[in-house]
């Protein structure tokens, strides 16, 4: 594929208005100055921290992602894709992109998304929430913080990192997936909300800003999720608004690591997913979590009964 000429990516990013792709999106943009300011699309935004420059046609998040740039930066964003792949977008939209004579008519704009959903219309539940573990995989070596927060864990070994299918939720699974106004994206985001992957009430992502682990059950199939937040630094005196450690609601199901089960007669049992990765990772096979303090539940003595694991032993109180 021939590349694409930096004369013709200068003008993109020149002429192609980001004031219409905004509005093209929904956001309801206001005057300040010679800036424009509206609510950010890319994260959950109440009080309006997007910042559009039309002279400079850039843009800038100050709020929780903290995003911004070009409407290369944009297009990746929006759509999850690559920077060629948002160059090529934006050539083939480049004559409804340009300044209008008039903005008093709404901006007209598709609801197909242009990449493969990653989750299949028509999927069962079980195959669908191993799409979006497998979605979600994908994703963490795309993120900084998700690598760099491992590495400070020491859970940088790329082996446990596949075994597990340890994963990063970048907020973007739903810009893969057709809007509600389509038969397609309504059917998917409904098997999303009773999956408890989508909130049912506004439609973001539970695991939003999570690193994600995947348990399964005895038959090595995914049935839940584990979310470990890693949250944005907390401006002075303000408090936490979320729960760092998340999984699916409703009832307990799925194990961490369940051939741990029948590895060795001694179990090792940690209070979270990420504590028994550091086990595994310094060469402890035989080691699985609860879910969380006082989380061992009859999922784990079950597991102990079919797999001949002796229950764990009490030790005395410290």
């Amino acid at each position: 594929m021939p590349r694409i000429p930096d004369d013709e990516v200068d003008r993109i990013k020149r002429e192609v208005s980001l004031e219409l792709l905004a509005q093209a999106r929904g956001i309801r943009l206001e005057r300040h100055g010679k800036d424009l300011r509206g609510l950010c699309p890319f994260h959950e935004d109440h009080t309006p921290s997007l910042v559009i420059e039309p002279e400079a046609n850039l843009w800038h998040c100050f709020g929780a992602c903290s995003a911004g740039g070009s409407v290369v930066d944009w297009v990746m964003r929006a759509e999850g894709v690559s920077f060629r792949h948002a160059l090529e977008l934006l050539r083939a939209d480049l004559p409804t992109l340009l300044e209008p004579a008039s903005r008093s008519a709404p901006i007209k704009r598709t609801t197909v998304r242009r990449l493969p959903p990653a989750v299949q219309l028509g999927a069962d539940h079980f195959h669908a929430l191993d799409q979006v573990v497998a979605y979600y995989h994908k994703k963490l070596p795309e993120n900084p913080q998700a690598l760099a927060y491992l590495a400070r864990r020491g859970l940088a070994s790329s082996e446990m990192l596949a075994h597990f299918r340890l994963g990063f939720c970048d907020r973007t699974l739903g810009l893969t997936i057709p809007e509600n106004n389509r038969d397609a994206g309504a059917a998917i985001r409904d098997q999303l909300k009773t999956l408890g992957i989508l909130n049912p009430d506004t439609g973001h992502e539970l695991f939003r800003g999570c690193l994600t682990v995947p348990l399964f059950d005895l038959d090595a199939q995914v049935v839940s999720l584990y979310g470990r937040r890693l949250s944005p630094p907390r401006r002075h005196g303000e408090k936490r608004r979320s729960i760092d450690h998340l999984y699916l609601p409703g009832e307990h199901r799925g194990l961490f690591n369940p051939a741990a089960f029948q590895a060795a007669d001694e179990l090792i049992l940690c209070e979270s997913p990420l504590d028994a990765l550091t086990f595994w990772c310094a060469g402890y096979r035989n080691v699985t979590s609860s879910y969380g303090t006082n989380g061992f539940t009859d999922i784990h003595r079950e597991a102990m009964t079919k797999l001949a694991t002796p229950p764990p032993r009490s030790s005395p109180a410290s």
